[in-house]
């Protein structure tokens, strides 16, 4: 928590709002010799990233992560980075063959495929250890007098094939004058591309997919409390959780999440080609923030916008933006408030209205009246301040098959009601399909625990709303008891290993669990920056009918009745069943 609070400091000691600015670096004339290897001496500048100062140097970072000992990219301004004097390599020399690591290579295979023993390696590179993982392009010295001369001949080989194929590729590229053989480059794009089909991975040619992304929060920077940036610890470890002098704003918190979020879908895109050019701006919940970022994106002109996340800024910054082909997304809220006819608009998370219209479809489709019997909780008015609407039973009453539908009977709800009387309206033949269209935690804490204790003996089917899966005054048991179906557009996996190894590179980047609008976040920016990449300037026509499964969400894109806007209508029906399983299907 502390090392987040400490990054987010410097975001904010760096920026007035923006942070995607240029810095220029210049190379550190400090050098030192350490372990017979030398080493430029930077020291960080406010403003600098891991990224910038590695790509001033002509080094990877991952190199200079593990030089720093470093968990993760994060800075602090008057922090001292050991960079690698870069040098012409050479492969051999009189002592040594020099190796460059490859992908998923440790010292340990380097011994076995080279016949050296592991002492050998570890006494001639001080710097590594076989405990600690070594980035790939590091070099590791093996000594020729320990290694086995017929394997290191087969390497060398190996290596000037290698060098050989780059060479060709790059000679296929240019004519006999060095000048490029087409005039365009699509051709060529789209020429490698198909071509790559049949290269194996060492052979392929990445052409990066460029997009402009603006990421407009409420981050609150403002209200952080922050000492002088020349007491900043240069080790955060130092720091207290209960230091007085440190304070995260807790407006910052949730959209902090997010914009971590954000991060980690940049770095998942990095690996599929990907090159996303990443501009933040903090909003605040102020409509005069607005008028002035829209100016500064008409400037800017990105290919996606994901935010505001207030109706009132997110209306501002639309109206005065210039160009309306420009993709808004409208990320958390489901309410619009007046926002779609903007039809530039994409709203993520399925609409209130859209949501009972879709759940009265499946209730319509799979009940009947030969084995079924529909009841509808009411609670009195004063106990349920968010009801979803009487329009819920007439949509549901138009969605059954004529004919076999069942009457609703209506149970109206007061506090003070006991189990007996919830138990005449029930029917021990049938299966009990009861939906209490609320998004009240306190109606749902009250009612649910006398639903289930009379689980045992009545087949009970509640259907319930995505709001309840972020209820915690309810028992999960309780779901399980009631054979509840919730409806949401987003789920929080955790069985898969896929989702596994997502959550241990939260952990790694940002020390914490990863929370649901990090997921949420994170599959937005996987599943519209490649979109945004495929259509470009036509997205907004191409989008409606577009399905994408996320990790955690399901997108199933339409354009809104009778509107401008665009809304996501895909919905998972979750299934928490008596057996005690989750059973999580498509809604189609």
């Amino acid at each position: 928590m502390i090392k987040r609070i400490l990054f987010f400091f410097l975001l904010f000691w760096m920026t007035e709002g923006v942070f995607a600015q240029e810095i220029r670096i210049e190379r550190s004339t400090e050098i030192v010799m350490l372990a017979g290897k030398s080493y430029y001496m930077h020291t960080v500048q406010p403003g600098q990233t891991l990224f910038s100062i590695c790509k001033a140097y002509g080094v990877k970072l991952d190199e200079v992560m593990a030089l720093n000992n470093k968990k993760d990219a994060s800075l602090s301004p008057g922090e001292v980075l050991r960079i690698p004097v870069v040098e012409p390599f050479v492969r051999l020399d009189k002592k040594f063959y020099y190796h460059r690591m490859r992908p998923k290579e440790t010292l340990y295979s380097l011994s076995r495929k080279f016949g050296i023993k592991l002492k050998r390696i570890l006494r001639d590179n001080p710097e590594y250890s076989e405990k600690m993982p070594i980035a790939e392009g590091a070099v590791v010295r093996l000594s020729l007098k320990g290694i086995d001369q017929k394997a290191l001949q087969t390497e060398l080989e190996w290596e000037d094939q290698q060098a050989q194929l780059e060479e060709n590729k790059k000679e296929n590229l240019l004519d006999e004058k060095g000048q490029e053989k087409v005039e365009s480059v699509e051709p060529v794009k789209e020429n490698i591309l198909q071509d790559t089909t049949q290269l194996n991975d060492s052979e392929r040619i990445v052409i990066p997919r460029q997009v402009k992304l603006a990421l407009l929060l409420p981050l609150h920077l403002e209200g952080n409390k922050l000492p002088s940036m020349d007491v900043l610890p240069l080790d955060s470890s130092k720091l207290k959780k209960g230091d007085e002098r440190w304070r995260l704003n807790p407006k910052s918190e949730l959209f902090m999440q997010f914009y971590e979020g954000v991060l980690l879908a940049l770095d998942s895109l990095k690996t599929m080609g990907y090159s996303v050019d990443l501009h933040v701006y903090d909003t605040r919940r102020d409509v005069a923030v607005g008028n002035r970022l829209a100016g500064e994106l008409n400037m800017l002109r990105p290919d996606l916008i994901i935010g505001p996340v207030y109706a009132d800024v997110f209306k501002t910054v639309a109206e005065q933006l210039g160009d309306k082909t420009i993709p808004m997304v409208f990320p958390l809220s489901t309410q619009l408030k007046n926002l779609e006819n903007f039809q530039n608009l994409i709203q993520v998370n399925t609409g209130e209205e859209v949501l009972l219209e879709d759940m009265a479809t499946w209730i319509g489709q799979h009940v009947n009246a030969q084995e079924h019997k529909l009841i509808q909780i009411v609670p009195e008015a004063a106990f349920n301040r968010r009801w979803a609407g009487s329009s819920f039973i007439s949509s549901v009453r138009e969605k059954m098959v004529p004919g076999s539908s069942p009457s609703v009977v209506n149970y109206y709800w007061k506090s003070g009601l006991n189990i007996d009387s919830l138990r005449v309206v029930l029917d021990e033949t049938k299966e009990n399909v009861i939906f209490i269209p609320t998004m009240s935690e306190a109606v749902i804490s009250r009612v649910l625990p006398v639903l289930s204790s009379l689980a045992d003996r009545y087949r009970l089917t509640l259907i319930g709303f995505p709001d309840w899966l972020r209820f915690t005054s309810v028992d999960e048991d309780i779901y399980f008891k009631l054979n509840t179906r919730m409806f949401a557009n987003y789920y929080s996996r955790t069985e898969s290993m896929e989702v596994e190894s997502l959550a241990s590179r939260f952990r790694t980047y940002f020390h914490e669990e990863p929370g649901n609008v990090a997921s949420r976040s994170f599959d937005m920016v996987m599943c519209l920056v490649p979109l945004v990449d495929t259509y470009r300037q036509s997205l907004l026509q191409k989008l409606p009918g577009t399905k994408v499964e996320g990790m955690f969400t399901r997108f199933n894109f339409h354009r809104m009745e009778g509107k401008a806007g665009i809304e996501n209508r895909g919905l998972y029906m979750i299934n928490y069943n008596r057996s005690y399983s989750i059973i999580v299907t498509p809604v189609q």
